[in-house]
């Protein structure tokens, strides 16, 4: 994990970022991330909306882009901006909500204040914006 109280000069750290390995315990793994981090930066997720966040996104690069992810997080001026980086370059698509899933891209708009994806020859970002209190 990188992270730290205080940049050069004593500038407080406001980005922290992760490499999860794929599978299942990414999930797991992004979530302790993010909890720890809010809880360094003294941000409060009352109603869990962050974890649930990353969670959806580390899921869906899991199990659509190809093995390992990383995870990175930003605080903004109302909340927090998560990233996630997969190796497919292929942005992602909504489904029908249905009995085998389809329900994740709409979680994300529904509980976040904007997202988004970046899209380069090797993968791709999702990013997606929350706010806090």
């Amino acid at each position: 994990m990188k992270s730290a109280k205080h940049g050069r000069g004593g500038t407080p750290v406001t980005a922290a970022s992760i490499r999860l390995p794929g599978g299942r315990a990414s999930n797991i793994l992004a979530r302790q991330f993010v909890s720890t981090q809010l809880g360094a930066w003294n941000l409060r997720d009352p109603d869990g909306d962050a974890l649930i966040l990353a969670s959806e996104l580390v899921s869906n690069a899991v199990l659509h882009g190809g093995g390992a992810v990383a995870i990175r997080l930003a605080r903004t001026g109302a909340g927090l901006r998560i990233e996630v980086t997969d190796r497919s370059p292929r942005p992602p698509e909504q489904r029908s909500p249905g009995v085998d899933g389809g329900f994740g891209l709409g979680l994300v708009d529904g509980l976040s204040a904007r997202w988004g994806v970046v899209t380069g020859r090797t993968g791709k970002v999702v990013w997606l914006e929350c706010r806090l209190r």
